[in-house]
């Protein structure tokens, strides 16, 4: 039985433009904000808050994930934060993130969680520094170990988490369809696709599979369960 929700290097100077600029989501409206300048990560549920900080960065305050998660029984992303009281079915979710691995390691990750009830059911998009069958996909975990269901063929994705610089993302799911969009840089063309309807709604958050980095500037279009 499921769980209850949670309560309670030139990188890309035009792609962090177009995250600042970019329109809202269209028919979704702002639910919450998280830039962190508080010095607190008011809302954020991590599965290890041992690992998770407030820091500042460049002149901004960021989340970081500061040391990686220990696997769990089930093969899926060891670090989780969710960001609680925001269960939605379509949503658009956007923000930037940085990796802080090694960037020679073609395995090096970070992750967008969503439509997240527990630690054994929510989708995940991995964005990382190579791809095949388990990086740089859009996952589920639904009761088991990850399973890939993005449509890009395994290895054939578009990957651009090579470096330890800023990267804007964006991840987006009708509901309605099952359609879901990540982009990573460029916020017109999604790097991963996929149509999936088993898990329906949940919380957003973010994480790693593997690596440490950060996450800043986040924002939650969708419409409340």
């Amino acid at each position: 039985m499921r769980q209850p929700l949670l309560a309670g290097p030139l990188i890309l100077a035009a792609a962090l433009s177009s995250f600042v600029c970019r329109p809202a989501a269209p028919g979704l409206p702002l639910l919450m904000t998280s830039d962190f300048e508080s010095g607190q990560a008011d809302g954020w549920a991590p599965n290890d808050p041992e690992h998770w900080r407030v820091v500042e960065d460049g002149g901004s305050m960021i989340y970081e994930l500061a040391a990686a998660g220990e696997p769990g029984p089930i093969r899926a992303p060891a670090s989780v934060s969710v960001w609680t009281g925001h269960d939605v079915a379509s949503f658009e979710f956007t923000g930037r993130l940085r990796c802080d691995a090694d960037a020679a390691s073609p395995v090096r990750d970070m992750c967008v969680i969503f439509h997240y009830s527990d630690p054994a059911h929510f989708y995940y998009v991995h964005f990382a520094g190579s791809s095949d069958a388990v990086h740089n996909i859009i996952g589920i975990v639904d009761g088991a170990d990850r399973v890939k269901i993005n449509t890009e063929p395994a290895g054939a994705s578009i990957f651009r988490l090579t470096d330890r610089a800023w990267h804007a993302f964006k991840v987006t799911c009708d509901a309605r369809t099952g359609d879901i969009r990540a982009y990573l840089d460029d916020m017109t063309s999604p790097i991963l696709t996929a149509r999936d309807k088993r898990i329906e709604h949940g919380l957003v958050g973010v994480g790693s599979f593997d690596d440490t980095g950060a996450f800043d500037e986040l924002k939650l279009h969708g419409k409340l369960r």
